[in-house]
């Protein structure tokens, strides 16, 4: 069986699945729910490639979920941020609210090492994973792993404060 027909086959065990979830988000709306399932199962298929079914870890309903909520969560970003109006006051309350977030993570970036504040820093510059491995010489998951390890530090140091 060649791709097409494996992933034709798993969107078809998990379409009640991507239908629901779908619908949930359309509220309704036939035609949206419709229009959804489509920008879905475009997505996964696009992602498919990356699919790793052999891994020990793999659970195929989990993995189509996650990837049906993720394209809904990125449509939902795309209509909040069209259509909710800024104000200049809101902008200026913002942005003092994100230098106050940022002035935050610096000085708990204290309890990091030299290499994880480098990631860190490089995160925030708004490198993506694989930009900071190959700058970092460390593999993609390496930077995962750390990343998730930065986070869980800086949580930390946030609680103790």
């Amino acid at each position: 069986m060649d791709d097409k027909e494996q992933y034709t086959a798993l969107l078809l065990r998990h379409r009640k699945l991507v239908w629901k979830l779908c619908s949930r988000y359309a509220k309704g709306d036939y035609d949206l729910c419709a229009d959804l399932v489509q920008e879905v199962s475009i997505a996964l298929w696009e992602r498919y490639g990356l699919l790793r079914p052999k891994s020990p870890f793999f659970v195929e309903r989990r993995w189509v979920e996650l990837n049906t909520r993720s394209v809904l969560a990125h449509r939902h970003r795309r209509g909040v941020i069209a259509t909710v109006p800024i104000t200049p006051e809101m902008a200026e309350r913002i942005a003092v609210e994100q230098d106050k977030g940022e002035e935050l993570i610096d000085e708990l970036a204290a309890a990091l090492s030299d290499k994880e504040r480098e990631i860190l820093q490089l995160r925030r510059d708004g490198y993506s994973a694989d930009e900071i491995a190959d700058r970092m010489r460390m593999s993609r998951p390496a930077v995962y792993q750390s990343i998730y390890r930065i986070v869980g530090k800086l949580k930390q140091a946030y609680d103790e404060r």
